[in-house]
């Protein structure tokens, strides 16, 4: 999906609600506005932002007139309008924005209109993940560098050959971007790479330890997981 995505709204409230579900959706940083300068200061320090999110009715300049704006100047940057008020839709269309949220608005309408805009921008899909190293620093790393996923509370920990980075996702949420992706879940608390396991053996507990193709430590799937592995890998030899 995309790496930076911009929302505005004067509401904290929807502002944390939008966030949410972008993040879920595979958003890696979201930058929160909560009016036009801010808006502006922002795209100033963002210049890779290519997707907003505006709310019609901010303090200052309205979404609509910052929509027309960046239309005028043609930026390369689509604009996602998002309003209690759906009269405002045909206006929202003429000034250059690509779709119109009307609130309350869906996880899946927010998601159609991600697609959208990727469409709209002939944007490919990223294949990376936003984490931290034992030192705060924030790094990219393709998906298939990783090794497995554990979860760390509400949190995740990312295994790649050198070690554990920290990711602010929780399993579930990285389940969901990851598995068409070539992940599964194996137990509760491990999401694995396919593409890195080398050898799969069968426990007398009806689990199966898991050999990675990197020299790091094995895994042992739960008994639900083994029949979750076990039903992929027949599916993909068929």
């Amino acid at each position: 999906m995309f790496k930076k995505v911009l929302i505005a709204d004067d509401e904290p409230l929807a502002l944390d609600r939008l966030e949410r579900m972008l993040r879920k959706l595979g958003v890696d940083q979201v930058l929160r506005a909560q009016n036009y300068l801010e808006v502006q200061k922002l795209l100033k320090e963002n210049p890779d932002t290519k997707v907003l999110f505006l709310d019609i009715k901010m303090p200052g300049r309205t979404g609509l007139e910052l929509a027309e704006e960046l239309a005028n100047a043609k930026e390369d940057i689509v604009v996602i309008l998002q309003t209690a008020y759906p009269d405002y839709a045909l206006q929202g269309f003429k000034v250059g924005a690509i779709d119109y949220l009307v609130k309350p608005y869906t996880f899946e309408e927010v998601q159609q209109a991600l697609e959208r805009a990727k469409r709209y921008l002939g944007v490919e899909e990223k294949k990376y993940l936003q984490v931290e190293t034992s030192t705060g620093e924030k790094k990219l790393i393709q998906f298939e560098d990783i090794v497995y996923i554990k979860a760390d509370l509400k949190h995740s920990l990312v295994r790649v050959k050198e070690g554990f980075l920290f990711c602010g996702l929780s399993l579930g949420e990285l389940e969901k971007r990851l598995q068409k992706h070539g992940f599964i879940r194996v137990h509760r608390s491990y999401l694995v790479n396919l593409a890195q396991v080398k050898t799969l053996e069968n426990d007398s507990s009806g689990k199966i330890l898991i050999k990675f193709k990197v020299p790091i430590e094995d895994l042992m799937t739960s008994k639900s997981g083994a029949h979750l592995l076990r039903d992929r890998i027949k599916r993909l030899r068929e």
